[in-house]
């Protein structure tokens, strides 16, 4: 494992991407600097897919992740095996010029990081920078008013005494005579310094080259022919646009690979994916699902996975639904870890050996170890699956990565909801239909007093989770996990006291559908009487 930061992940960007292009599937997690930004966007059993995406675009406006765990996955020819490379990328934006983004930080999630050893130094000091497609436009923009110098930017003073030094060394340099400046090391500032030059020094050229920034003593006939080698400053510009987009470039590959992602318990991974290394997130849902799909055309969702394979072992009263535990990351991989679970069950080995990830110790919640801990989980799941659908363990055997990836087909591309009126998420096709049971329409009493929603959901709570909207001033709606606990309320409640409960009918209970109803009845009485004094004068005549 490496902790890839800004200083070494130059030199490890093209190992890395050789990594994704040979992989068999690749594994991600994120850590982010924030979860929940106001009680407002928090999770209900009434949200469906679409309410549900509109909550979480306004939740994690501002948030971004701070910490990328990617493992990558390699079958190992000829064996029961695979190997696991795994990186644990530090990520925080970093500005230019007048291109400066904000995020926000919420104090719980610092908190949690801190309590799993996070190292906010690295963070801080050694972030590797990213920007999706309209920041890139926007950053490109901005840069093109700097070098054509219609946009005049302040110089930090690092950058001025650079300048000034510059300067200085010019007036003794001869032609030909070149000097490189080294202790500017944020790309941020190379940039300024040779925009600078350029627009101060008739005599200078400044370049960016190998992360540094090349001073050159010219003529003025050469100094055409270098700005017509470099016309408006483009070059310079896709060279630190370049620099810029650092992960990014990492995203953008693994979109060109199309290789299986594989996340756990994901919705919103993916969409701080989708907003910080693609594009601003879109109103529309519709929009989101379809651009998420050509992206990564096949996701896993591993606690939907072990969820579903969990419920199909229990519907068929077979003994290996003991086998997977709770579905929380860390019990699922401790479960599946076991040597029970299945017959020739695949080998994973650390590459390097030296991988501090390669212990008994467990180090949750930093991005790189859960990555590898989701792609380790998605593999057993994927063997136990496999040997599952045989009909005995004679014909149990070793499987090939392409076997494994394709034993879990069926729920490729489907995401799980937590606490939501549907199970999950489907990115390729219309989401499923509800398997919650009805809502519940709560009344009060007429002499119950302090009748509110949290009235309501403290005396429900005995009853299992429930959710409580208002409806009017004396009536919610109340929205249950199970169906044991809505036939509980409506047993309790049917009768009436000091709240009363019957099922939520559209029809009865829907302000709107009674308005149409109203509406209709009054359109079909008009015309009844229109037809009645018709015919009536008719005869009459």
């Amino acid at each position: 494992m490496v902790d890839v930061t800004v200083d070494n992940f130059p030199q490890l960007l093209p190992q890395i991407l050789e990594d994704i292009k040979t992989a068999a599937f690749i594994s991600l997690d994120t850590e982010f600097t924030g979860l929940l930004a106001d009680a407002a966007f928090k999770g209900s059993l009434f949200d469906d897919g679409l309410q549900r995406y509109q909550k979480l675009s306004c939740n994690i406006r501002k948030f971004m992740i701070c910490q990328m765990g990617m493992a990558v996955f390699k079958g190992i020819p000829h064996t029961n095996g695979y190997t696991v490379t795994s990186y644990n990328f530090y990520l925080r934006p970093h500005s230019c010029t007048s291109f400066d983004p904000t995020f926000m930080c919420q104090t719980s999630s610092l908190e949690f990081l801190q309590r799993f050893k996070f190292d906010f130094n690295k963070w801080l000091y050694g972030g590797i920078t990213s920007m999706n497609t309209d920041e890139e436009n926007e950053l490109c923009t901005t840069l093109s008013s700097v070098i054509k110098g219609q946009k005049i930017v302040d110089l930090p003073y690092t950058v001025r005494d650079q300048v000034n030094d510059l300067g200085v060394w010019a007036v003794s340099a001869n032609e030909g005579d070149t000097t490189t400046v080294t202790n500017l090391s944020e790309a941020t500032f190379q940039f300024m310094l040779v925009v600078s030059v350029r627009h101060r020094f008739s005599d200078l050229w400044a370049s960016m080259q190998n992360g540094e920034v090349l001073i050159q003593k010219v003529t003025e006939d050469s100094r055409q022919k270098l700005e017509m080698q470099d016309p408006g400053g483009k070059k310079l510009m896709e060279y630190f646009v370049d620099r810029m987009l650092g992960f990014t470039k990492i995203f953008r590959y693994l979109v060109d690979t199309q290789k299986p992602i594989v996340l756990h318990n994901c919705l919103l991974d993916l969409m701080l994916l989708y907003k910080q290394f693609y594009k601003h997130l879109p109103r529309s849902y519709h929009t989101f699902k379809t651009d998420m799909h050509q992206l990564f055309p096949t996701i896993y969702d591993t606690k939907l996975i072990a969820a579903e394979i969990k419920s199909s072992l229990k519907q068929a009263d077979d003994k290996g639904g003991s086998l997977l535990g709770n579905s929380s990351l860390s019990d699922l991989a401790t479960s599946l870890k076991r040597d029970h679970t299945a017959l020739y069950k695949p080998s994973i080995h650390h590459v390097p050996k030296t991988n501090k990830y390669n212990g008994e110790e467990m180090m949750l919640h930093e991005a790189g170890y859960d990555a590898y801990l989701t792609g380790s989980s998605f593999l057993y799941l994927a063997h136990l699956y496999a040997m599952l659908q045989l009909p005995s363990k004679q014909q149990h055997r070793p499987m090939s990565p392409r076997e494994h990836v394709h034993a879990l087909k069926s729920f490729a591309n489907r995401v799980q909801m937590q606490r939501a009126a549907i199970p999950y998420m489907e990115f390729n096709g219309h989401d499923p239909k509800s398997k919650r049971p009805p809502w519940l329409v709560i009344e009060s009493h007429p002499k119950t007093t302090g009748f509110s929603p949290s009235y309501v959901s403290s005396i429900l709570a005995q009853y299992g989770f429930v959710d409580v909207v208002p409806r009017d001033n004396k009536s919610v709606l109340v929205a249950a996990a199970s169906w044991d606990s809505t036939r509980e309320i409506l047993k309790t409640f049917r009768k009436g006291g000091t709240l009363k409960a019957s099922r939520y009918s559209k029809l009865k209970h829907s302000p709107f559908i009674r308005s149409l109803a109203w509406s209709g009845a009054l359109v079909s009485a008009g015309l009844s009487s229109w037809l009645i004094y018709s015919t009536f004068k008719k005869a009459s005549s």
